[in-house]
């Protein structure tokens, strides 16, 4: 039953992330990311403890299930070509819950540990380090470590690539956006390290 859901979680992110799909290489890309900003952890010895309890290969594909919620989200709020409205917007934050009951329906049993990271991912990559994010409005380390590392990697890809709502941002300006949230939207540990290694991101990014 695992396998089974498991290639039904991989086929949906494999659909979401084709040539004009709801994702259009997001997905991807933010995996390389977080793989590259993982590594980067790991040589610096930041938060070895957590780090070294987690199914490495699980942690990454389930990375590809962050943005699962937005099979609910109409095509009118996901392509609108400019500023969503206040109710749009407000619509557009229920993807994070509804992957999570996605994912809640097929579990089986709490040893599922794939659909278990997929489920952080998916709860917590738009909680903000000073708690203003959402859906649960976490703070600082209450938020996990795999929805911080999200955090970055989406909003990096979210700003160099293009959208139907505005055109690709520069390397430089996306890393100066990613410094400007420092202490607010991301933890300040892991912008640190970002910036650091800029040049690999830029080089991922190619």
């Amino acid at each position: 039953m695992e396998d089974i859901q498991n290639s039904v979680l991989r086929s949906m992110a494999d659909y979401m992330e084709h040539p004009g799909g709801i994702t259009n290489g997001h997905l991807g890309r933010t995996r390389r990311y977080i793989e590259l900003l993982l590594e980067m952890l790991e040589s610096a010895g930041y938060y070895n403890e957590e780090i070294s309890t987690w199914n490495r290969e699980y942690f990454l594909r389930s990375s590809l299930l962050h943005d699962l919620g937005k099979f609910f989200i109409p095509d009118s709020i996901l392509l609108k070509p400019g500023k969503l409205t206040e109710d749009e917007f407000e619509e557009m934050k229920t993807h994070t819950l509804s992957g999570l009951r996605m994912i809640e329906k097929m579990e089986t049993s709490a040893a599922d540990l794939f659909l278990q990271y997929a489920k952080i991912f998916i709860g917590t990559h738009h909680e903000w380090w000073d708690g203003s994010g959402y859906p649960y409005g976490l703070k600082g380390r209450e938020i996990p470590l795999q929805g911080r590392l999200m955090a970055i990697v989406d909003v990096y890809d979210a700003l160099i690539s293009e959208r139907p709502y505005k055109k690709a941002y520069s390397h430089k300006e996306a890393v100066r956006i990613i410094a400007e949230g420092r202490d607010t939207h991301f933890d300040p540990v892991l912008v640190d390290l970002f910036m650091s290694g800029q040049q690999r991101f830029e080089s991922y990014a190619a």
